[in-house]
C-alpha cells in the first residue's frame, strides 16, 4: 500500500492512503518524472556544440485529492491550515517498507465550491528535487568503541572497556544514483589539536582550518561541525556547551566536500594532535526518484 504524508513547519499534516483520511488522493504528478537543464554552447564553423554542465530543474509535485461527503467545512480547513501559501513542508512517501522524504513550498492550493463531493488540486514545489532517506547514516572515521558487555568475567590481566578506531582512511560507499549529496562532519577534541583537515583521496578536495599564521586550536572537550549542504553550507565551534560559527577560519582552498557516486575515500590530519581527534561522517541517502 501507498501511504503519502505531508507535514508543515508547524507540525500539522495529512496522510493520505488511509480509509479513514479526510481526503481521498485521485491522482498525483511529479514523483517519478526526473529533468535537467542541460547547458552547451555553440562552436564556430563545427557542428553541433559544446556541453558545459548540466542542474536537476526543481520537482514540481501536483496533488489532485476529493474530500468526503457532508464534511467540506472541516475538510476544507484542513486542508488550508496544513498547506499555507508560500510555507515550508516535508512531503514522505512510503510504500513496501520503504520511505522517502523531500522538502517543499506551497505554491497554490485550489478546492472546488458545489457539489457532494469536492476536489481540490495542491502544487508543491522542492527545490530540492532528490528524495532522501528519512534518517541519517553514521560513519566513524576515528573514534572509541566501546568493548564494555554483559555478562563477562573480569581476566587476570584486567580488560579494556574501549578501544580507539584509528583509521586514516575510512571509505562510503554512495550507491543511491545521486551526486552531491552533502554531509555533516563532527570533529571531537580529546586532547590539543591545532589547523585540523578532511580530504576526499578521489578528488583531492580537502577542508582545513586554521593556518600558521592565524591557527585554529582545538582543547579537549571541544567539537568542530562542519555541514556541507546545499543551502547549508556552515562551520561551528562548541566550547563549553557554547555553539559558534567560525567559518572565517576555512582556509581559501578549502571544499566543502560532498559525496559523489561510487566510493568516497575520507581521510583527516591536523598540523598538531591528529591522534586526537574523533571524527564522525553523517549524511543521508538522495534519490532521483521514489
Amino acid at each position: 500500500m501507498r501511504i503519502i504524508t505531508c507535514e508543515n513547519e508547524d507540525g500539522l499534516g495529512i496522510r493520505f492512503g488511509l480509509l479513514n483520511s479526510p481526503w481521498k488522493l485521485i491522482s498525483i504528478e511529479g514523483l517519478y518524472k526526473v529533468g535537467a537543464d542541460v547547458y552547451t554552447s555553440d562552436n564556430t564553423m563545427t557542428d553541433g556544440s559544446t556541453y558545459q554542465g548540466s542542474t536537476l530543474k526543481e520537482r514540481n509535485i501536483v496533488m489532485t485529492m476529493e474530500d468526503r461527503p457532508f464534511a467540506h467545512k472541516t475538510s476544507r480547513k484542513l486542508l488550508y491550515d496544513v498547506f499555507k501559501t508560500k510555507s515550508k513542508g516535508v512531503f514522505t512517501y512510503a510504500e513496501d517498507g520503504e520511505r522517502r522524504t523531500i522538502d517543499y513550498i506551497v505554491e497554490d492550493i485550489e478546492i472546488e465550491d458545489g457539489g457532494n463531493v469536492r476536489e481540490a488540486t495542491i502544487s508543491l514545489i522542492c527545490p530540492d528535487p532528490n528524495f532522501e532517506s528519512p534518517y541519517d547514516i553514521s560513519v566513524i572515521v576515528a573514534g572509541w568503541s566501546d568493548l564494555f558487555e554483559f555478562d563477562f568475567e573480569i581476566p587476570e590481566d584486567g580488560i579494556e572497556f574501549e578501544e580507539k578506531t584509528d583509521e586514516k582512511l575510512k571509505t562510503i560507499s554512495n550507491d543511491s544514483g545521486s551526486d552531491n549529496i552533502g554531509v555533516t562532519i563532527t570533529i571531537e577534541a580529546k586532547g590539543e589539536i591545532v589547523n585540523p583537515t578532511i580530504a576526499k583521496v578521489e578528488t583531492q578536495e580537502y577542508f582545513t582550518l586554521g593556518t600558521s599564521e592565524d591557527p585554529f586550536e582545538l582543547h579537549s572537550g571541544d567539537a568542530v561541525t562542519i555541514t556541507t549542504h546545499t543551502n547549508n553550507k556552515h562551520v561551528y565551534v562548541t566550547r563549553d556547551g557554547v555553539k559558534t560559527e567560525c567559518n572565517e577560519y576555512q582556509t581559501e582552498d578549502s571544499e566543502y566536500i560532498q559525496l559523489m557516486r561510487g566510493d568516497n575515500t575520507i581521510g583527516f590530519s591536523a598540523d598538531e594532535g591528529a591522534d586526537y581527534m574523533n571524527v564522525t561522517v553523517e549524511y543521508r541517502y538522495k534519490y532521483p526518484g521514489v
